[in-house]
Formats: C-alpha cells, sequence, structure tokens
C-alpha cells in the first residue's frame, strides 16, 4: 500500500518562507549599516537615510508589477529575476563611494525585492484556498520575515565588526541571490489558478478567481483606499524604526552590539506573533487581527519615547516585534478576505507597493527632523496618533458591495 502524497502547497510555503526571510534580511537590517555609513562618509542621517528611501522605491515598482506578472506568468521566472537584480543590487553597495551611487545600487536591490512579497503570499493563498490551515499556511510563510531579522542582524553587525561594512554588504548580496535563486523553483502556481494560457476552459470558468469583480474595479473601491491607507501608516511607522532604531538607542547610552542584537530580537518576536496572526484569523478574521496589530505597535512606539536603559528597549523590541509579526499577515490576508481570489497577487503587489513607496519617504522625515532638532520624538509622537486612527479604520473595513454581493 503507498503512503499518501504530501500535499505540494506546504512545499509552496517552504519556499515562500525562504523568499521572506530574505526580505527580513533587508527589511530589518538597514540600520545595522546606518553607523558605519555615518562614520566613515560624515553623512548626515536624512542622506543616509534617502538610501533606504530609494530601496523603497524600487520595492513598490517591483510590488506592484511583480504581482501583477506572477498572476499571469510562471512565478518562478519572475522570481528569478529578482534574485538576479537584488543580489547584484546589495552586493554592489559595497562599492560605494557617493551617496547617489549607494542610493542608485539599492534602487536596483528594491526592484528585485517586491517580487518576493507579492508573489509566494498570493500563491500560498490560492494553494490553500477555503482549507482550514489557510491562516496557518499564510502565517509560516510571513514569519520567515522575523527568521531572517533574527538572523541577519546579529550576522551583519558580526561580519561589520570583523570584516568592514564593505565586505558586509557583498556577503549579503551573494546570501540574496542563492536564497531567492534556489527557493524560487518551489513557488509553482495552483493547478486551478494557473495562468490562463495553460488551462484547459472548463477549468479557467469554474475557478474562483473568476468570481469577483476585476482588479480595476475593486483599487476604486472605498474599502481598497482604506486598507491602502493604513497600510500606509504600518510601513511608515516601520520604515522609521528599522532604520532609526540602532542609532536611536546607541543615542541613549546603548552600545552597537546591544542594539543590533535588540533589533534581531525584534525580528525574532515577531515570529510568535505572525503565528499567532493565523491561529486567531481563523477565528475572528484579518480585520480584528489587523485591528489588534496597529494598536500593539502604537503602545510599543510609547514604550521607545522612554528608553533610557536596557531592559526598557528589550521591552520595546517584544511588543513592537509582536505587533510586527501580526501585523504583516494580517494585510495580506485581508486582501483576500474582502476581494477574493481573482487578481490576488496584483491586488497584494498595488496595496502594499503603495504603502512602501509611500513610506520610502519616511526615514528621510525622520532624518531631517533629528538633524534639525536633535532627536526623534516629534516624529515618533505623530506615528503613534497615526496608528490608533489606523486601529480605528481597521475594525470598520468592509467588503465591497460588488464583491460581497458575487460572493454571496
Amino acid at each position: 500500500m503507498s503512503s499518501p502524497r504530501v500535499f505540494y502547497g506546504w512545499f509552496v510555503v517552504a519556499g515562500g518562507f525562504v523568499l521572506a526571510a530574505s526580505l527580513g534580511e533587508t527589511f530589518w537590517t538597514f540600520g545595522v549599516f546606518f553607523k558605519p555609513l555615518e562614520n566613515e562618509f560624515g553623512w548626515s542621517r536624512a542622506t543616509i537615510s534617502s538610501g533606504y528611501t530609494a530601496f523603497l522605491v524600487g520595492y513598490f515598482i517591483s510590488a506592484a508589477a511583480g504581482g501583477r506578472l506572477g498572476d499571469k506568468y510562471d512565478p518562478r521566472l519572475i522570481l528569478g529575476v529578482s534574485a538576479v537584480l537584488s543580489g547584484l543590487g546589495i552586493a554592489l553597495c559595497s562599492l560605494t563611494e557617493s551617496i547617489n551611487q549607494l542610493r542608485f545600487f539599492l534602487f536596483i536591490a528594491g526592484l528585485g525585492g517586491g517580487a518576493t512579497w507579492s508573489i509566494p503570499t498570493a500563491v500560498v493563498q490560492r494553494w490553500f484556498y477555503g482549507s482550514k490551515r489557510a491562516g496557518l499556511a499564510l502565517s509560516i510563510v510571513i514569519t520567515g520575515i522575523g527568521v531572517g531579522g533574527l538572523v541577519f542582524a546579529p550576522f551583519i553587525n558580526w561580519l561589520i565588526q570583523n570584516y568592514g561594512w564593505r565586505s558586509a554588504y557583498l556577503v549579503v548580496g551573494i546570501l540574496f541571490f542563492i536564497m531567492v535563486g534556489a527557493s524560487s523553483f518551489l513557488i509553482k502556481e495552483s493547478p486551478d489558478y494557473a495562468p490562463k494560457s495553460r488551462r484547459d476552459p472548463v477549468t479557467r470558468a469554474a475557478s474562483p478567481d473568476n468570481r469577483t469583480s476585476s482588479s480595476r474595479g475593486l483599487v476604486l473601491t472605498a474599502p481598497f483606499i482604506a486598507l491602502v491607507f493604513i497600510m500606509s501608516i504600518g510601513a511608515f511607522g516601520f520604515s522609521i524604526v528599522s532604520v532609526h532604531f540602532i542609532p536611536y538607542a546607541m543615542d541613549n547610552g546603548i552600545g552597537a552590539t546591544a542594539a543590533a542584537t535588540a533589533l534581531g530580537f525584534m525580528g525574532g518576536f515577531s515570529i510568535p506573533g505572525r503565528l499567532m496572526a493565523g491561529f486567531l484569523s481563523d477565528r475572528i478574521g484579518w480585520r480584528k487581527v489587523l485591528a489588534l496589530s496597529f494598536l500593539m505597535t502604537a503602545s510599543g512606539l510609547v514604550i521607545l519615547l522612554f528608553v533610557r536603559a536596557l531592559w526598557i528597549l528589550y521591552l520595546f523590541t517584544f511588543v513592537y516585534g509582536m505587533s510586527q509579526g501580526t501585523r504583516s499577515p494580517a494585510q495580506v490576508g485581508i486582501v483576500s478576505e474582502l476581494f477574493g481570489m481573482r487578481s490576488l497577487g496584483e491586488l497584494i503587489g498595488i496595496s502594499s507597493g503603495i504603502a512602501w513607496f509611500i513610506s520610502a519617504f519616511a526615514p528621510y522625515v525622520a532624518g531631517s527632523a533629528f538633524d534639525r532638532t536633535g532627536s526623534y520624538s516629534l516624529v515618533f509622537i505623530i506615528v503613534t496618533v497615526f496608528l490608533f486612527v489606523g486601529t480605528v479604520i481597521a475594525v470598520m473595513l468592509k467588503k465591497p458591495r460588488s464583491a460581497a454581493t458575487e460572493r454571496g
């Protein structure tokens, strides 16, 4: 008697996990390079932050375009291109001699990074459509971001301390290329949602992705606009913290190694938050999970305002890490909950891409505020207020009428 085959969707989950870990490597770790760049070139904090802004602009383009292309063509091909672009862009940062070079190299890295988010999160949801384990599968994938932050923040700091920041960029670029390139082979589209050119007429008509409105119509609805707004708030705050956390901690008497370790722990604490999000979504829905994540994030930033000792810093990393872990899968899961499965990759790409494009300027704004006032406090307070507003909006989100009607 032959043993039952393992559901291939779990292989997609594994590949998506590694892809998310590569994003954790980039999103959580730019701040580790902050002080070394400041010390070597003497750039202002606003100037250094503009490098991360360039990365997020490239990410915006890639997330939107990659999600749309992933809905139509073999996602493995798109991810292969992403591996080359991101790996090359990060590695080239080791050759930086001017701020414009850093911006250009990180822009290239961003062009490869967006697809590693929009494609796997959409493909995984389609493999587990209608399954009781859909929330768990998505949460496992996004847990990779936390693992990436937990592992790479202290690892990159170690590389910098022992070999310099240029060698660290080169090593990280090579690792990114290997991780994305290798894991992309596992990201195969679900047979029910394969690109239309590879589906027979019967499957095409029966597939659930034909039950909702067009993506063009959905992006103009009030719920989608509201979702993009609150996603932008979350991304704006995350960009500020991820870039300025280490210099802020060091300004308050925390050592570089302790600050980098805390940043890694922030990614580590996001892991149970991501898994908890999947568990909660199956019981209360992604809308309430998203609202909870915003409330926790706002609470974390309040704690950050009072960081004067290491234990307070680690308290912040716990609360903030958990909240970011909960927010990431909620922002992806709620897209399918509100708008269905049709063009899911495109909708995820558009919503997250716009959010990250807007947040691209957050590190620069925070850096400019510090250069002018010598403090991040005003920026943290403003972001906290907006996070509380986002909490209220998340609770009020509803399906657009067209999608609700068509889905019965």
